[in-house]
């Protein structure tokens, strides 16, 4: 009997009374991991999508479950089964501003489909888009949205982007009792700690020593305890042994994600090639001194052939500093995404990193030194030059000087403290890795009930 080649795509499904995409992904990947018709091809894959986007989930986060089905009779049961947990999970975790949509590709991912995909980690994607490639694909694909189509375009996307080379990483997500969903979380945050000692360089970003808050934890009520993310499925395996857990754990399981790879960042040759909801990496020149503007937010602009105004938010703190310091004619690369404007504004660029690639020379205009005293000199009047106070020296015939002063920035890249990182974002100690995945990596289990 053949196998048969299922993509199943999951979106839109977060709900604030605790509903989560990825609870619900791996509650239906456990049930199909029990059957013996079903074999994995690998791990859940979690892709967060398009930061920027104005209708997005919680982490903007949609997954795709890939599978091998012994016959049509499997293919049939399994499509139930989805559709079933589903309709049951957001009838428990109910949000009507949502569109739960589930999408099933038979066979290989198609090319185009795979551009759609990494279209959508980094523009807007319009539904008709999604839909029109949804009748593309033909007899291939089956849409399930009780509430709504909005979800198949993250579905999509998720199917789309396969990760199979480039970067990637691995996360460990532990998941919450029902009857605990809503209540402090009971992890010890000083295992975390211990556990980030133990795992540098292997984890990604599990504490933040500056404001000293543990990132491994959400602060929302969704069903996630904890989340470890790391380099290799080992590796937040080990990791999470580390950490000291005081309440019931329902599923623990190990996604492959394109998260912490810029891979949301677009390059982009020119600002006049940008649009609002797009997510750049872009070079230009400081056009304008940063200034501060209400709120405490920072605010410069960033010119080429055309010219944005870049932002820089409070909460980001000492990185307001950084680009404060930057001076007209500093030439950097900028990493965000774009706001549109409004009636008081133009689109802006929401920053998230920058790399100063030219300093400008910074200079300043001082009265001369006085030749008796050696005292700084004051202006005598208009046309009259200058007079020393302390001696009673006076001369037409000295001038200001011009002074270089010294730059506080340098060649090198900035980023704001972690915890306002978005999941996307990769951190600046964390180089991009070149990976080739294959199904001989998956580790069983890869979801299981402790």
């Amino acid at each position: 009997m053949s196998w048969i080649r299922l993509h199943i795509g999951l979106d839109d499904v977060d709900s604030p009374l605790g509903g989560c995409t990825t609870h619900l992904a791996v509650r239906i990947a456990y049930k199909l991991s029990q059957r013996s018709d079903v074999e994995f091809t690998d791990y859940p894959n979690l892709i967060r999508l398009n930061p920027a986007v104005p209708w997005k989930t919680r982490g903007n986060g949609a997954v795709a479950l890939r599978i091998l089905l012994r016959g049509e009779a499997a293919l049939d049961d399994v499509v139930g089964l989805v559709e079933s947990e589903v309709e049951e999970y957001i009838a428990e975790y109910a949000n009507p501003k949502h569109q739960p949509s589930i999408v099933f590709l038979e066979g290989d991912v198609p090319e185009y489909l795979g551009a759609y995909g990494g279209k959508a980690l980094y523009d807007f994607i319009p539904l008709d888009y999604a839909l029109r490639i949804v009748g593309k694909l033909g007899g291939a694909v089956k849409v399930y949205a009780p509430r709504g189509k909005r979800g198949v375009i993250g579905s999509l996307a998720a199917i789309g982007n396969q990760m199979l080379s480039g970067d990637y990483t691995y996360e460990l997500i532990a998941y919450r009792t029902r009857e605990y969903i809503g209540k402090p979380r009971m992890v010890d945050e000083d295992s975390i700690v211990e556990m980030d000692e133990a795992t540098r360089g292997r984890t990604i970003l599990n504490y933040d020593y500056e404001s000293g808050r543990p990132l491994v934890i959400p602060r929302g009520p969704d069903p996630v305890l904890y989340g470890v993310r790391g380099e290799t499925p080992l590796d937040v395996i080990e990791a999470s042994k580390l950490i000291r857990v005081l309440e019931p754990i329902e599923y623990m399981a190990v996604f492959r994600t394109n998260q912490h790879t810029d891979s949301h960042l677009k390059p982009v040759g020119s600002i006049c090639d940008v649009h609002p909801y797009m997510c750049v990496r872009l070079t230009g020149v400081v056009a304008s001194k940063p200034r501060r503007i209400q709120g405490g937010h920072l605010v410069f602009k960033l010119c080429d052939d055309c010219c944005i105004d870049v932002a820089v938010y409070e909460p980001t703190k000492h990185f307001r500093d950084v680009v404060g310091e930057l001076e007209p004619g500093d030439r950097v690369e900028a990493m965000g995404c774009v706001r549109p404007g409004s009636r008081t504004h133009g689109a802006t660029l929401n920053l998230e990193k920058i790399c100063v690639k030219e300093l400008s020379k910074k200079t300043i205009t001082r009265n001369p030194l006085c030749p008796v005293c050696g005292r700084r000199m004051e202006s005598a009047g208009r046309g009259k030059g200058f007079k020393c106070r302390h001696c009673g020296f006076r001369t037409t015939e000295l001038g200001k000087e011009t002074i270089e002063v010294p730059r506080r920035l340098g060649k090198e890249c900035y980023q704001p403290p972690f915890h306002v990182f978005k999941h996307v974002m990769r951190p600046l100690d964390r180089m991009p890795r070149g990976k080739v995945f294959t199904p001989s990596e998956l580790i069983q289990p890869f979801v299981w009930k402790p």
